[in-house]
């Protein structure tokens, strides 16, 4: 009897788990990302004027965004400027005309938006609307004989540099 009881306890002993018998070693790594510096112009809004009655003297604004998205705290510059160089005009779609206009970065139109690059650089929140206004001055020509009856528009061209 004593026999078979030490044979049954050097089967059981034999069946245990060999990893409770293991040695263990260990390391480190790491996991690792970088993030670059990316900008997108997500979405813009026109500047709308409105209908413009040439026989009486008062300025017309409008009203615009552009909304961008960038890297968290990337140094940006935006600028606008028309996508065909030259002045800011709105260009007449039947005639030869043109109304002269200012974009502003302030709703008091005293700022003029910049519309060149080498701006001083902001650092991003990461995505950002930014309002642009606009200014159309009766001063600057509009009247009956300078200005035809038609659609104006001008295309503009918005620009994040990071």
């Amino acid at each position: 009897m004593k026999k078979i009881a030490t044979i049954l306890a050097s089967v059981a002993i034999a069946g245990l788990p060999a990893a409770s018998f293991a040695a263990t070693a260990s390391g480190t790594l790491n996991a690792t990302a970088t993030v670059t510096a990316k900008c997108l112009v997500t979405s813009t809004a026109d500047v709308v004027f409105g209908a413009i009655d040439p026989t009486v003297n008062a300025d017309y604004t409008g009203a615009g965004s552009i909304t961008t998205r960038c890297t968290k705290n990337t140094p940006t510059f935006l600028f606008v400027a028309p996508t065909v160089a030259g002045p800011l005009r709105l260009h007449s779609n039947t005639t030869l005309d043109d109304i002269t206009y200012g974009l502003y970065s302030d709703s008091a139109r005293l700022t003029a938006f910049p519309s060149t690059t080498g701006g001083a650089k902001t650092a991003h929140p990461g995505n950002l609307t930014t309002s642009l206004y606009g200014k159309v001055v009766v001063a600057s020509g509009i009247n009956d004989t300078v200005a035809a009856a038609s659609d104006y528009s001008q295309a503009l061209t918005a620009t994040i540099e990071y």
